[in-house]
């Protein structure tokens, strides 16, 4: 719940607008996002991105409260 206030806030307070998609597993919703995606209405803030081998060191950094978006977590 905690990122929902959060979105909540950003957007009553900021001048940022705040979009949050949920999605179940059913695949024309998926398809329907990706299609949202592709055609550039949603926009995922990728801030860092991570090596497997250094997940903990992104978990201390997001911890810290350094992030400014996402952090990605790559698996070769």
């Amino acid at each position: 719940m905690r990122p929902l206030f959060q979105m909540l806030w950003t957007s009553i307070r900021g001048s940022k607008k705040v979009i949050c998609g949920l999605a179940s597993e059913k695949q024309e919703d998926l398809t329907t996002i990706k299609e949202l995606v592709e055609a550039g209405k949603i926009k995922a803030i990728i801030d860092k991105c991570y090596p497997l081998e250094q997940a903990a060191e992104a978990h201390r950094y997001v911890e810290a409260g350094h992030k400014k978006g996402h952090v990605v977590i790559t698996v070769a």
